[in-house]
C-alpha cells in the first residue's frame, strides 16, 4: 500500500485540530503518516494534542509561518521519510473514512495525474458544498469553487479535471513536488493552492476532482468568517499576486473591467446593509498590492 503522509497546520486550534485528527484514525488507508506543523501556537495546542496522539509527528515553529510556508516544512520532512503521497488537510475540516482511499485510487490511476481534490462540503450544512473543486477564469481575474452554497443533489458526483483544488483537502503525488516544487510562500495566505494547481498543469499534470472523496470544513475561522474583512483583504492581496503571474497581457483588457464591476456590485450592497468593511479591505488591499504594503492578518486558513 502506498505511503500517506498527511500534513495539518494548526494555530491556537487545539479542538478542530483535534477532531480531523481523530478523523483521519478512522480512515481505510492505512497506517498515515499524520504530520503536525504548529505555527506558534498559545492555546496549549501542542502539549494537549502530544498527550492525545503519540504516533503524530509534530514540527513546532517558533512564529506562525502560515500556511505555505508551514504545509512545505511538513511536506520535506514527509518526503525524507519516504512518502509516496503528500496529502494537505486543513485543521478544521473532518474526512470521511474513505476520503484518503479514493484519492489515492485517482491519483495512481494514471502517471499525468498530479494533484487530487476532495469534495468539501460546510461542517454547519453536511449536504451543502463548498468546493467541488475549482475553476479559474484568467480573462475576469476570478478564481471561484464550483458548486459553492449548493445544496448537494448529485450535481457534480462525476470526477472532472479541474482549473484547481483548494488546500483545504488536496493530495500530490511525490513526482509533482520534485518537478514543480512546493507552494510559494509569498502568497502569505490564499492563493497558493491555485498557484500551485497552474503550475502542475503548465508542467503537464492533470488537476482531478474526486467527489468519491469528501470531507467536511468548517470554513475559515481563523479569519472570522466566510466573508470577513480581513478574509477579503488577504483573497484579494493573493489575486493580485495570482493573476499577475498567469494572466497573459491580453487578459487584463478585461480584468479591471471585472474588478470594477465587482466592487461596485459590493459598494451597493454594503450601502443597503449599512456595513462597507467588506468593499473597504478590498480597496485597501489593491491600494497595498500597488505599494507592495500589506497590514499582517495572523492565521492559516484556507
Amino acid at each position: 500500500m502506498s505511503k500517506v503522509a498527511v500534513i495539518v497546520v494548526n494555530w491556537n486550534a487545539r479542538e478542530d485540530t483535534r477532531e480531523c485528527i481523530e478523523s483521519l484514525g478512522r480512515s481505510s488507508h492505512s497506517p498515515l503518516d499524520v504530520i503536525l506543523v504548529d505555527n506558534a501556537s498559545s492555546d496549549g495546542s501542542v502539549t494537549h494534542l502530544k498527550q492525545l496522539f503519540p504516533e503524530v509527528t509534530f514540527i513546532q515553529n517558533p512564529r506562525n509561518e502560515m500556511f505555505a510556508r508551514a504545509s512545505n516544512a511538513g511536506m520535506r520532512l514527509a518526503l525524507e521519510r519516504g512518502a509516496d503521497h503528500l496529502f494537505l488537510l486543513n485543521n478544521d475540516a473532518v474526512v470521511e473514512e474513505g476520503t484518503v482511499h479514493e484519492l489515492v485510487r485517482v491519483l495512481e490511476s494514471s502517471p499525468d495525474v498530479g494533484l487530487v481534490g476532495s469534495k468539501i462540503l460546510y461542517f454547519s450544512q453536511k449536504d451543502v458544498i463548498w468546493s467541488a473543486g475549482g475553476e479559474v477564469m484568467l480573462w475576469a481575474g476570478i478564481t471561484r469553487h464550483r458548486g459553492i452554497r449548493q445544496r448537494d443533489s448529485g450535481q457534480f458526483d462525476e470526477q472532472a479535471d479541474v482549473g484547481y483544488l483548494t488546500g483545504c483537502a488536496l493530495m500530490a503525488k511525490r513526482g509533482l513536488v520534485e518537478r514543480v516544487g512546493f507552494l510559494d510562500p509569498s502568497y502569505y495566505m490564499y492563493g497558493e493552492d491555485a498557484d500551485w494547481c497552474l503550475r502542475a498543469r503548465k508542467t503537464g499534470f492533470r488537476v482531478v476532482y474526486v467527489p468519491a472523496s469528501r470531507v467536511w470544513h468548517k470554513v475559515s475561522l481563523s479569519t472570522g468568517g466566510e466573508f470577513s474583512a480581513p478574509k477579503m483583504y488577504e483573497k484579494t492581496r493573493s489575486n493580485v499576486r495570482l493573476f499577475a503571474r498567469h494572466a497573459r497581457p491580453y487578459h487584463w483588457v478585461t480584468i479591471p473591467l471585472v474588478s470594477v464591476a465587482y466592487l461596485l456590485a459590493l459598494l451597493v450592497r454594503g450601502v443597503g446593509k449599512r456595513s462597507l468593511s467588506v468593499p473597504w479591505a478590498i480597496l485597501r488591499a489593491l491600494a497595498d498590492s500597488l505599494k507592495g504594503e500589506r497590514s499582517r492578518t495572523d492565521g492559516a486558513a484556507s
